[in-house]
């Protein structure tokens, strides 16, 4: 039988009880004072139990965030920590070396096998006193730091102790984070662990002395010894050893540059020797002569300044900063630990150049045949940047900062350079999420007329187009290849919205989102854009609407060829296929019929031999879209276009910006075009079926350019010519056949009479026949209604119909003219018979049958996309 002892009712001895039957007692009754014990046991017994409970909640739930914190905390590689002593190397993407990485600096690495004993002596001895033992972290120093703060908070007298080893001052110093918070001192123990598994402790301290701040410019003990004492580390007398080693602690303090640091700093030279004595590193003689020794200091800030010199191309420059980034961010290294690793830790750099596109580049921008010389309004000279990304891949595959050759580390333009974008703007930040978003299609239309959107001006006109003009019923797709402001901007506000067209920028790796206001449909930022990001930001509409980061460079190698970070681009589907399928043929007019209708065509011309071995001359055409842009007062100049192969942005202005000269319009254009021809003939590339390419639920309908509904007689009779075009929709936001256009209207017109605005005026009974025709108008869904006497009027007012304006030439107007009926018909042979109807021109009007549509014949003035690259 299991028993359990426990002391009698009396106190002696034990008394056996089985487990399970209570053993007989008498009960007795409990007094008040033993009720209240009871009730206070009970409470204390409770409180016990919760503490311990919510105790071992609290451990769980720290246990788990311990966990968390050392799972995100990044690894240092121990494997690039140290330096060999050997340049870098810089390679293309076929492997040739295009730069070799060196820096020439008075900060000098120092061996381990260089630097005194004494030294390091000194340092083990006031930083780290188990450092030879410890396996990264010191608990008992970990212990004695919290009783010095406590001291230090009872008395501020007391001096308070670190509890940091040198390992883990070797990661405080190499890393960027520098807060004080549990969390980083947690991730700094955990890292400082798994570094001393990977190096051993000659390695960790050698790192330690060669990056540790020794205030100023001063970075490690040898530009110390020359900065503070007039030598080198291997001359420092153990005095000086004792002083260099107190500075660390705290070198604004503590660095001999004035009189009441030189004092502070003896005192503490005089600490660190005592505890050297203390701990048997130096001997009672040795004490006594380095504290009767003189320090004599001789302050040198010039010995701590880098002096690096590079004259690297630019695209190697951007290679440096992202390979520093990448060290910086993944490991957490400051710059300089960064820096360290690509100009002294022999490392091999593989980027994504590619040579003939940046021969390419190369040979454009030092020509200076693409620059203007003169400007009356600077005596700066022009600048231009352009930047070529592959779609795919996001690899960036060649860039120029600034016109003629690079001399130094100057100003990269292509991705230092922030430039107010104009309309180039307008595809990623309008059209492509108004398209994605169903809120638009090609064939939406808004009217473009004089808008009085600025609150701080109501009564002037704002927006304004280019071409200081309102052209009123405007399709999406005429808006975006003519570049009209006022039709982005009225999309944005009317349909799309400011918080989704940002959205979506952000997405293609534009973020500002904090720029609510509607001139950015314009291009109207506070804060620019570089051509990098134009030209990351343009790769959806090659690559069927993913937006590839954009990166310069695939892996790095240590000196013994082993990888030691690759890099692989974040991709995200931002667009579907059939928005930018949509995209592509409306940006394909501007280059085709729009306003880079001059130079923004990709074309060049060959030479071949042909079946009867004859040479002969060709020109080879590749399919082609993009958008251009122009800044406030014509300050900057973009183009952005893509070809199967690649997208290329060019910016052109001048540094401080003023207005370009009417010779500089193309400048942009020109050097894209130059360089996009070259690239694709030295690349030996074959023209691709890119655009061609309709994916699914892609469908057409043929519509009038002014109404963006199904096309009737009248849209073809216009008197500007046809207004009918075959348009593609996304499935399930094209019009249904029976929702025709009812913006074309037929009236009787009398030619001799004109209102204000040029509009031949409706005809009468009294009008002669001669005088009299049947004319097709325009009717605007919204009458406008000029706000102010002064306000203009849209250029197709003329076509509108004069609604209750009737000829006054030929009479009173009390009876309109009947309208024509089938007894009378429109005779060919009579055209001025008024009795009949006269369209523009002699054509026949051919328009499909809306229950069985079929195609409109071909016509020079409307959109054909099957012939849209017939060259």
């Amino acid at each position: 039988m299991n028993r359990i002892n426990r002391p009698n009712a009396k106190g002696l001895g034990n008394s056996d009880v089985p487990i399970g039957r209570a053993k007989p007692h008498n009960k007795k009754k409990m007094t008040p004072g033993s009720i209240i014990l009871k009730v206070v046991l009970s409470v204390v017994i409770f409180a016990i139990m919760l503490i311990f409970m919510v105790g071992s909640a609290l451990a769980g739930l720290l246990g788990g965030s311990v966990y968390g914190l050392i799972r995100s905390t990044p690894i240092l590689e121990p494997s690039i920590l140290k330096p060999t002593g050997l340049n870098s190397f810089v390679y293309d993407s076929e492997g040739n070396i295009i730069a070799e990485l060196k820096r020439e600096e008075n900060r000098v690495w120092i061996d381990y096998e260089d630097i005194p004993k004494i030294l390091i002596d000194a340092y083990i001895a006031v930083e780290d006193k188990r450092f030879e033992e410890h396996n990264g972290i010191d608990l008992r120093r970990i212990g004695s730091a919290i009783i010095s703060y406590a001291r230090h908070f009872i008395n501020p007298a007391v001096e308070i102790e670190g509890g940091s080893t040198i390992t883990q001052q070797l990661i405080k110093n190499l890393t960027k984070n520098q807060e004080v918070t549990i969390k980083r001192k947690i991730q700094e123990q955990w890292q400082a662990v798994q570094l001393e598994k990977g190096l051993t402790k000659k390695e960790i301290m050698t790192y330690y002395l060669n990056n540790v701040p020794m205030g100023g410019n001063f970075i490690g003990i040898e530009t110390a010894a020359k900065g503070y004492y007039g030598k080198d580390v291997r001359d420092l007398s153990l005095a000086e050893c004792a002083s260099l080693a107190g500075i660390t602690n705290w070198p604004s303090k503590y660095m001999p540059t004035t009189e009441s640091n030189i004092k502070a700093n003896l005192e503490r030279t005089r600490t660190i020797l005592g505890l050297m004595l203390e701990q048997g590193k130096i001997t009672q003689a040795e004490y006594d002569e380095a504290m009767s020794e003189d320090i004599k200091f001789k302050y040198n800030p010039e010995a701590g300044k880098v002096m690096q010199t590079s004259n690297q191309s630019y695209f190697v420059d951007e290679v440096i900063k992202a390979v520093k980034n990448e060290f910086m961010e993944r490991y957490q290294y400051n710059e300089q630990a960064a820096l360290d690793i690509i100009y002294n830790g022999g490392i091999h750099i593989y980027t994504t150049m590619q040579p003939k596109v940046q021969a390419a580049l190369d040979e454009v921008f030092t020509n200076p045949e693409f620059f203007s010389e003169e400007n009356p309004r600077t005596d700066e000279l022009p600048q231009a940047s352009m930047v070529v990304v592959e779609p795919v891949t996001g690899y960036v595959r060649g860039l120029y900062g600034g016109r003629g050759e690079k001399e130094g580390s100057v100003f990269n333009r292509a991705t230092q350079a922030e430039r107010s974008p104009g309309s180039v703007i307008k595809p990623i930040l309008v059209y492509a999420p108004g398209i994605e978003t169903r809120r638009i299609t090609a064939a939406t239309v808004v009217d473009d007329v004089p808008q009085y959107l600025n609150n701080k001006t109501p009564d002037k006109v704002w927006p304004k187009n280019i071409e200081n003009k309102n052209f009123g019923l405007t399709a999406a797709r005429d808006g975006l290849f003519r570049s009209r402001n006022v039709v982005a901007a009225l999309i944005y506000k009317d349909y799309v919205g400011i918080d989704t067209g940002l959205d979506y920028l952000a997405q293609v790796g534009i973020d500002r989102k904090d720029e609510q206001y509607l001139s950015i449909a314009m291009g109207g930022f506070n804060k620019g854009m570089t051509t990098l990001e134009m030209a990351s930001a343009f790769t959806v509409f090659a690559n069927k609407g993913v937006y590839t980061e954009p990166i310069f460079f695939t892996e790095i190698k240590d000196a013994n060829g082993q990888v030691i970070l690759s890099v692989i681009p974040e991709r995200r589907q931002v667009y579907s296929e059939q928005t930018v399928f949509i995209m592509d043929s409306m940006m394909q007019d501007v280059v085709k019929r729009g306003t880079a209708s001059t130079y923004g065509t990709v074309k060049y011309t060959e030479t071949y031999t042909d079946q009867n071995g004859k040479e002969k001359e060709r020109t080879v055409v590749f399919p082609t879209a993009g958008k251009t842009g122009t800044s406030d007062e014509s300050k900057d100049k973009w183009f952005v276009g893509f070809t199967p192969y690649y997208v290329g942005a060019t910016w052109y202005g001048y540094d401080k910006a003023v207005s370009l000269t009417s010779g500089e319009n193309f400048g942009a254009q020109k050097i894209w075009n130059a360089v996009m021809a070259k690239i694709h003939k030295d690349m030996n590339l074959e023209p691709a079926e890119f655009f061609n390419e309709v994916p699914p639920n892609i469908v057409t309908r043929t519509i009038c350019m002014d109404s963006g509904k199904i096309a009737t007689e009248l849209c073809k009779a216009d008197p500007r010519g046809s207004r009918v075009r075959t348009e593609y929709f996304i499935q399930g936001t094209e019009p249904s056949y029976s929702d025709v256009c009812t913006t074309h209207v037929a009236a009787l017109a009398c030619k001799d009479a004109k209102d204000a605005q040029g509009r031949m005026l409706l005809a009468t009974e009294y009008c002669p026949h001669e005088s009299v025709f049947e004319r097709v108008y325009i009717k605007r869904p919204v009458q406008y209604m000029p706000p102010f006497p002064n306000s203009p009027y849209p250029e197709d007012v003329i076509y509108e119909l004069p609604e209750g304006e009737y000829c006054t030439i030929h009479g009173p107007h009390s009876v309109i003219i009947p309208p024509v009926t089938e007894e009378d018909p429109y005779d060919p042979e009579n055209p001025n018979d008024s009795s009949g109807i006269q369209y523009p021109g002699d054509e026949d009007v051919d328009i499909p049958d809306l229950e069985n549509p079929g195609s409109i014949p071909d016509e020079e003035d409307y959109f054909n996309p099957e012939d849209f690259w017939d060259n």
